[in-house]
């Protein structure tokens, strides 16, 4: 695996009125593949369950997804998130720095 194995991670699901936004959360990656990312949570929060939208960013990638299963392992938190789309941060620079500019007219 070629990638940072640092992730950050943000539950991407509906924050109702009486709760601010989720905080981003560390982990570190543990293997990939085709449509899935296994990662270990290194600060503590709240467990989250099955099926919540999430997004992991690695130095090279952002997954988009949804956690599989979760489970606690030697104090830390492992998740397994089904991948259903991933970008690459390069390409996401190079498309901010396109649309930044300015168009003639």
């Amino acid at each position: 695996m070629s990638e940072d194995p640092v992730v950050s991670l943000r539950d991407l699901s509906q924050p109702d009125s009486s709760r601010p936004e989720s905080p981003q959360r560390s982990g570190e990656l543990l293997s990939s593949g085709p449509g899935w990312v296994e990662l270990e949570l290194t600060e503590d929060g709240a467990p989250l369950s099955g099926g919540t939208p999430v997004a992991v960013r690695t130095s090279e990638t952002i997954y988009m997804g949804h956690i599989e299963s979760g489970k606690m392992q030697d104090k830390r938190y492992c998740l397994r998130v089904r991948v259903d789309h991933w970008l690459a941060v390069q390409d996401v620079s190079a498309i901010q720095k396109l649309w930044s500019q300015e168009q003639p007219d």
